[in-house]
């Protein structure tokens, strides 16, 4: 792929900067939740602000994160590139001393941008990108500190009311979204909303139906009152702003929720997102009410954006322009490598009906947490999904399918997601299936290929130094940690 000069980039979206009247572009980023709203057809709960904004924008139905966890992700969205191509691929990585992962020449952030655009650029969520960058660079209201020596990143700022006079913004918020889940409940109850009650809620094929996964997907719908309550504030502030008519708005979440088998994982339930798209004052474009069923990566709301805001996408970005005309993805790509802790390869490919997920590491079961990750994921470990799922397995008391993530792996698999959506038929011994699992693969390897994908190779002994001292040593249950001293 050809990579244009930096000064080059920057130049020529500066160049687009002349008209005055250029809309706002504002990313509502929420974490850790899955679709699970009124507007997408789940009735456990109301989402009546979401479901407002679905109404006066474009809802889309089949929209996936390209990997199922937040940085990698976070990486690609502002990058608009695929994390195994820049190398950010490895979850919370790259921006330690010691440890420095730097974009390849020529990619630059949307950030930089629309900044040199003219618009002011801020986020006030997480940044949270696996690699190393000055935010003096990316965001022009609330950019300290500009380096920062941490594995996570700063949680930013900035308001839209911090803009100048005159000036279009960029921003990125957040709302709570999936995380902090302990006492949502509670929270719930203060908006005046009812909490979902357990024994309400529907239980996946891929669980087994005992109490503490239905606290964990009751806690999971009860997130999703508390973000649609939270997005309707946000949007009432917006429209009290008088910035409703000129800002465009994208509502996502990073990836899926934070269920057992979802977040970090390469299935559906990982990787389906919420993606909304409101532009009132770009009808012809985003046009209210409507649903869309193609196949869109949420990484493609980099160009999208640059795209609605008059600017061109450049030439590195794998990103593109949902609205365009001539858009289409046959299929979405998704990638998983490191888990912070845990060492791992997987990749999918998301077609129109089958999901065709490659397993490169088979010497190591799908959940590879050790007993204290456990522990702190879950909080009380008497309540935990993770731990009692994982003793289920040990007992021999769950379904192939359930018990499936804790055993031996098989290098493919194939879930046929019209008749098979919760992914627990495994069709890719199936004679009847040859030509799709063939199919399916031959695209895969052609996408690895052209992206030179960086998970395929060893890593530094700076990398892995990385993870050694930021882990207990009995966290580290991967078996390139077996000889450690």
């Amino acid at each position: 792929m050809i990579f244009l000069a930096l000064g080059a980039l920057l130049a020529g979206a500066a160049a687009a900067q002349q008209p005055t009247d250029r809309p706002n572009v504002l990313w509502i980023d929420i974490d850790d939740q899955s679709p699970w709203y009124s507007s997408y057809g789940h009735n456990l709960v109301e989402t009546p602000n979401i479901d407002a904004l679905a109404r006066q924008g474009v809802l889309f139905e089949r929209a996936y994160a390209p990997t199922p966890v937040c940085s990698p992700t976070r990486s690609s969205l502002v990058t608009g590139s695929y994390a195994i191509r820049i190398g950010a691929h490895d979850h919370r990585s790259g921006r330690v001393p010691g440890y420095r992962i730097h974009l390849p020449e020529g990619v630059v952030t949307v950030p930089e941008l629309f900044r040199a655009a003219g618009y002011e650029t801020y986020n006030a969520s997480k940044d949270d990108f696996n690699f190393t960058y000055d935010r003096t660079e990316l965001y022009t209201i609330g950019p300290e500190p500009s380096e920062i020596p941490s594995w996570k990143g700063p949680q930013g700022g900035g308001n839209w009311r911090d803009v100048s006079e005159g000036r279009p913004f960029f921003g990125q918020m957040k709302v709570a979204g999936g995380k902090a889940v302990a006492n949502v409940a509670t929270e719930v109850k203060a908006l005046g909303l009812r909490p979902v009650d357990p024994a309400e809620v529907p239980v996946p094929a891929q669980y087994p139906d005992i109490p503490q996964v239905r606290r964990h997907i009751a806690n999971h719908y009860n997130s999703i009152l508390r973000t649609d309550h939270q997005v309707g504030e946000l949007v009432a502030q917006l429209r009290a702003d008088g910035l409703w008519e000129s800002t465009i708005v994208v509502l996502f979440s990073d990836h899926g929720s934070d269920l057992p088998r979802s977040k970090e994982f390469s299935y559906d339930e990982g990787l389906r997102i919420p993606l909304i798209v409101v532009a009132p004052g770009l009808p012809e474009v985003v046009k209210a009410g409507t649903r869309r069923t193609d196949l869109v990566n949420l990484m493609d709301i980099a160009a999208t954006s640059l795209a609605l805001a008059g600017l061109d996408a450049p030439r590195f970005m794998d990103a593109k322009d949902i609205f365009a005309p001539n858009y289409r993805r046959d299929y979405v790509f998704t990638s998983a490598d490191r888990m912070s802790n845990v060492i791992d390869r997987v990749r999918s490919v998301v077609g129109p009906r089958f999901h065709y997920v490659r397993n490169f590491m088979l010497d190591r079961p799908l959940i590879n947490w050790g007993h204290r990750e456990m522990i702190d994921l879950a909080g009380d470990p008497d309540d935990s999904s993770f731990l009692t799922i994982r003793r289920l397995a040990e007992e021999g008391r769950l379904t192939p399918a359930q018990a499936a993530p804790y055993g031996q792996r098989v290098a493919e698999e194939l879930y046929d997601l019209e008749n098979d959506p919760d992914e627990v038929v495994n069709l890719a011994e199936d004679p009847a299936h040859a030509g799709v699992l063939n199919e399916m693969r031959e695209a895969l390897a052609g996408w690895i290929e052209d992206t030179g994908d960086k998970g395929r190779y060893p890593r530094s002994q700076a990398a892995m130094d990385e993870i050694t001292e930021r882990f207990a040593r009995d966290w580290l249950r991967s078996p390139e940690f077996r000889d450690l001293p």
